[in-house]
């Protein structure tokens, strides 16, 4: 996460396993745990959602749609599998189709915070920053203590130019994970921004405390540092 950049977070149903050892050659992967699922139970949705969230994270998403489709076909009101097609449009950067499987995903479950985060980066996607700003902040007054809200959010300000909003959110997200070094990172890349040069080497310093071999940070420190 450099320089701004949105954290998409992808959620993922949790797959389960079977601790049977005569099993355990079906289950070498789980492509070929969730096949076997759908050939034994061809009418339950888990296993054609699994597939699809199987696919998307190997970034093939083209694969992973269909199989996403066809678990709502079978359960129309499977929140995850909403979740699951948002995800996958995402990664094959259609942010409409997204933005309606998120906003699926919400009337079904609206009081779930992840999804709003989801629905805001798609926003963001899209160029829609007021509205990815609006997502985020609903997500964070359902869990104030989400922290990729509170990055995207502060991100979502700075893309505006709103340094010192950023500032301020990228501060309370660190307040929740102080020991990240990609906020700290975000966070100095804001007061260099703001022209507050020496909070910016501090937060650069930190970052290269939590993460020696940032390259980036090491770059910006010598340009603030003139040398």
């Amino acid at each position: 996460m450099k320089r701004f950049e949105l954290i998409f977070i992808i959620l993922v149903v949790l797959l389960y396993s079977l601790a049977a050892f005569t099993r355990n050659l079906v289950w070498k992967d789980d492509l070929t745990l969730w096949s076997d699922v759908i050939r034994k139970s061809p009418g339950k949705a888990r296993g054609y959602n699994n597939i699809g969230v199987f696919y998307a994270e190997k970034k093939m998403p083209g694969k992973a749609i269909p199989f996403i489709k066809e678990a709502l076909r079978l359960k129309p009101d499977f929140v995850f599998a909403y979740i699951a097609l948002g995800n996958a449009y995402m990664k094959s950067g259609y942010a409409d189709p997204a933005i309606e499987s998120y906003r699926k995903a919400l009337s079904i479950a609206p009081g779930f915070a992840e999804i709003y985060t989801n629905l805001g980066s798609a926003y963001v996607q899209k160029g829609m920053i007021d509205q990815a700003i609006a997502a985020y902040e609903k997500s964070i007054s359902i869990n104030p203590g989400y922290v990729p809200a509170h990055v995207n959010l502060a991100s979502a300000y700075g893309s505006k130019g709103l340094t010192q909003n950023a500032i301020d959110g990228f501060k309370r997200a660190l307040a929740l994970e102080p020991d990240n070094p990609d906020i700290l990172y975000n966070l100095g890349i804001s007061y260099e921004e703001s022209g507050m040069v020496r909070e910016a080497v501090t937060a650069f310093q930190e970052t290269l405390k939590l993460r020696p071999d940032d390259t980036d940070a090491r770059e910006r420190l010598k340009e603030l540092r003139g040398n």
